[in-house]
């Protein structure tokens, strides 16, 4: 119970924590990242705390949390993080708020979509409206709360069943991908390796080595945030449109324009916990696609619009490897349906919530006023898209996979165009932007390494999924008191000082906006390039079948265009040269003895000390300095 305890009185500490960073004042998105940087700061500052606590009392309940412990909170504080997390109720409540602010003669709102709203959705009363975004008020008296209630039970109802139909599609691969395929779900490693005990980690010259300098580069570049007469080591992102005239003039290489360094220490060492070919594919297809902005100008493609389309081809290699996934284990997955065997039994579990999970979300857009067929083409999209996704994590495990702009909104009107679709589907469809904007801290991945946590430690598997979804309930209530909080208490006007409040409260209605004023001309290009995603991922996955040694895995093909790997490829690369160095020099004990605790210390300061950084900005109201983007 000590893990339940533990993340029940912090999940709402941590979703305040959050909302503050990423929302209020926009700074070190820890959820951005794979593992989540403040679950892992949580872990740190809870094993310091219990171990301090053992030395001055014998008392059981305060004695140092054991591996199984320590991996069911990880579990459970990443669950909770998740649904606070950057591309999930962190975009629905601005939402909620915006179209009913902001709707004027001059946008023409209502007359374009406005009337389509639910109104069960959205708030639109005026005075809980003002008081949000002038600051200073209390959210729990009834003019502010009463206009919120209808649309908070609601969409918490929906995200909810939205987390089960991850939970299911968890339960329905977990057998094949766990126990025949045995993928190594290498995310939970950094945690595994933090909960040993005895754990000699803690006291390897590598690991102090890395910790000592990741927590000295922390500590000088947060001093000189604050002081800037202090000297700083840069090592976060810089663009690479300062360095292009020192060595790229002209046409055409102003194609690379966009194109960031960063030399993040726990970027580097997460990636020696990553294989070497997806650091090497990650690099490699980051400058692939480089090259096809270049190659665009040299020729004239760039005037063809959306060129290169690198979002629609990620989505591409992202359902190539579902569609080679499904294929695969197509004997396994019939075996699940149709065998009564005991070991079959949680992935028939599985297909059931996927069915009843995805039935509820279909005729919930039905009642908000999609039809049936474009619902269910919504939802067919988003499962080819969130099995990808927990097929990535579970056998490669890359710090980021974002996909933005390129969810089954963004696909379902570049293949039918916004002509194609009803007014009433096409409105629908950028509603559900909220949870379609970008993948990066979807719930689903953590349920699924959270079964192989189950399995590790032998618990029982239908409390441990009922705790996992309880959890799931908790985090998106606490979510959402978090962000009221926020608004009413601070105002989003007075003291929202990063561009996410506007942006994630105002893009799909921008986008609606264009889609309906001015209907763009048919785009044949976006379909070509999800075929040829597609067509492409699947001669990699042929090609690593055929021949063993080639290098390049497909997965570095679907995430390498994300916004994330633009700031990550360079760190990765170096990991890459580094490991590779290491091994051939000195073979994989070298690696595993010495380069790889040395990597987690990089993880483990950086963290450390960084989300101290942020906890002293939120408790000061000063800029502090994020470790992170």
């Amino acid at each position: 119970m000590r893990p339940v305890v533990l993340t029940l009185f912090l999940v709402y500490p941590n979703a305040y924590w959050i909302t503050q960073m990423e929302l209020v004042r926009y700074n070190g998105h820890p959820t951005t990242l794979a593992p989540f940087a403040n679950v892992i700061f949580l872990m740190i500052i809870v094993n310091g705390a219990f171990f301090l606590l053992s030395r001055v009392t014998r008392l059981s309940f305060l004695q140092p949390l054991s591996p199984a412990e320590n991996l069911a909170f990880y579990i459970l504080a990443s669950i909770v993080t998740a649904w606070v997390g950057h591309d999930s109720i962190q975009v629905l409540m601005p939402q909620i708020i915006y179209p009913f602010r902001y709707e004027s003669p001059e946008n023409r709102w209502r007359e374009l979509f406005l009337d389509f709203l639910p109104r069960w959705l959205y708030v639109s009363d005026r005075t809980a409206l003002r008081h949000a975004y002038e600051g200073g008020h209390d959210f729990w008296k009834h003019e502010n709360l009463n206009p919120w209630l209808v649309p908070l039970l609601a969409w918490g109802t929906f995200a909810f069943f939205l987390g089960l139909f991850m939970m299911g599609l968890s339960l329905f691969v977990f057998h094949r991908w766990t126990n025949e395929e045995r993928l190594s779900y290498p995310i939970l490693f950094l945690p595994l390796e933090i909960s040993r005990r005895p754990n000699r980690l803690w006291t390897s010259t590598p690991f102090l080595l890395g910790f000592l300098l990741a927590t000295s580069l922390d500590l000088l570049n947060g001093f000189s945030a604050l002081y800037p007469s202090v000297p700083s080591v840069k090592v976060r992102v810089t663009d690479y449109d300062r360095l292009l005239p020192l060595f790229f003039v002209g046409h055409p290489w102003s194609a690379l324009q966009g194109t960031r360094m960063g030399f993040y220490p726990f970027a580097v060492g997460l990636g020696f916990l990553l294989p070497p070919e997806l650091l090497l594919s990650c690099w490699f297809f980051y400058w692939a696609e480089r090259l096809q902005r270049v190659l665009g100008l040299i020729v004239g493609w760039s005037q063809l619009p959306g060129y290169p389309w690198t979002n629609f081809q990620a989505f591409g290699g992202y359902v190539g490897i579902t569609l080679f996934s499904l294929w695969a284990g197509r004997q396994s997955w019939l075996d699940i349906l149709t065998k009564k065997s005991k070991a079959f039994r949680v992935g028939r579990v599985g297909a059931v919530l996927i069915v009843l999970s995805g039935a509820f979300l279909v005729f919930f857009a039905r009642a908000m006023g999609m039809s049936f067929n474009v619902g269910i083409a919504f939802f067919g999209i988003y499962f080819l898209l969130v099995f990808s996704i927990l097929r990535i994590r579970a056998e490669l495990g890359p710090p980021a996979h974002d996909l933005h702009y390129a969810g089954p909104d963004e696909v379902l009107i570049n293949l039918f165009g916004p002509q194609g679709l009803a007014k009433r589907d096409l409105v629908v469809a950028k509603l559900f932007y909220w949870w379609n904007r970008a993948y990066r801290s979807l719930p689903g991945p953590h349920f699924l390494e959270g079964l192989k946590v189950g399995s590790l430690f032998s618990f029982r598997i239908s409390s441990w999924v009922t705790g996992m979804l309880f959890f799931s309930g908790v985090g998106i209530a606490a979510a959402m008191i978090a962000h009221l909080y926020c608004f009413y208490s601070l105002g989003i006007t007075a003291k929202f000082v990063g561009p996410a409040i506007t942006a994630f409260g105002g893009e799909p209605f921008w986008r609606l906006q264009g889609l309906l004023a001015a209907p763009p001309s048919p785009n044949p290009y976006p379909p070509y390039a999800m075929a040829a995603g597609i067509l492409f991922t699947l001669t990699l996955m042929a090609l690593r079948i055929r021949f063993p040694w080639f290098p390049l895995h497909p997965v570095g093909y679907a995430i390498s265009t994300s916004w994330s790997m633009n700031v990550l490829w360079m760190p990765l690369f170096l990991s890459y040269l580094i490991k590779m160095g290491v091994v051939r020099i000195g073979g994989y004990q070298a690696f595993r003895h010495s380069l790889l605790p040395f990597g987690i210390g990089l993880v483990l300061g950086e963290f450390l000390v960084g989300n101290l950084w942020l906890l002293y900005g939120v408790a000061t109201g000063k800029n502090t300095y994020p470790y992170w983007v």
